[in-house]
């Protein structure tokens, strides 16, 4: 159930960033995707990852999943994945990337109008750092990797699972607690 999605997206942030060995990496989120953004920045040889979040029960699983509480000693760090956030969130996240760091942005923005990016912290554009963005890949071959990484224990998304449900009934149950993000919610499932 998750690998189609939570696994998939987060996975993808971490290609965006282009997570390297021994990188330090800052994720921004610790909703289901931003959980899975920290297993893929492990998975890719991260050195460093540190979680930025609000609810607990993310805060909790971003550490099972690799993140530590370190910080950068203001030398910023080489690549930051945006997975959760206000409009304010991609401009933050292109502040805490270093010189010539990248930012993979997984998050969907609803705001209308621009996204700021404080010009200063982007080097008046002359910083070389890059941001990617865009809609995560599918199909086939894609899903078969990422059954494989399930199959041999590389990843378990089953932690991700806070609220479980009975019953096609309880689908609007679930739903309205993934609007309301409760402090305990990481993720619901609704079973048949």
């Amino acid at each position: 159930v998750m690998a189609a999605d939570m696994l998939n997206t987060g996975l993808y942030g971490a290609q965006l960033a282009d997570v390297q060995p021994g990188d330090t990496v800052v994720v921004m989120g610790v909703g289901p995707v931003g959980l899975m953004a920290i297993a893929g920045a492990k998975l890719r040889g991260a050195g460093r990852i540190l979680a930025i979040g609000s609810r607990p029960a993310g805060l909790a699983l971003a550490q099972f999943y690799g993140a530590i509480h370190l910080l950068t000693h203001k030398q910023g760090a080489d690549c930051c994945i945006c997975a959760g956030g206000g409009p304010d969130a991609l401009g933050q996240a292109v502040t805490m990337v270093r010189w010539g760091g990248t930012v993979g942005n997984v998050n969907y923005f609803t705001t209308q109008g621009d996204l700021p990016i404080p010009n200063v912290r982007y080097g008046f554009g002359m910083g070389n750092k890059t941001i990617r963005g865009g809609e995560c890949p599918g199909g086939r071959a894609r899903m078969e990797k990422l059954l494989a990484l399930l199959q041999y224990g590389r990843v378990d998304p089953v932690p991700l699972i806070t609220h479980r449900f009975q019953g096609l009934p309880q689908v609007e149950t679930a739903f309205a607690l993934m609007r309301d993000k409760p402090p305990e919610l990481v993720k619901t499932i609704v079973s048949l």
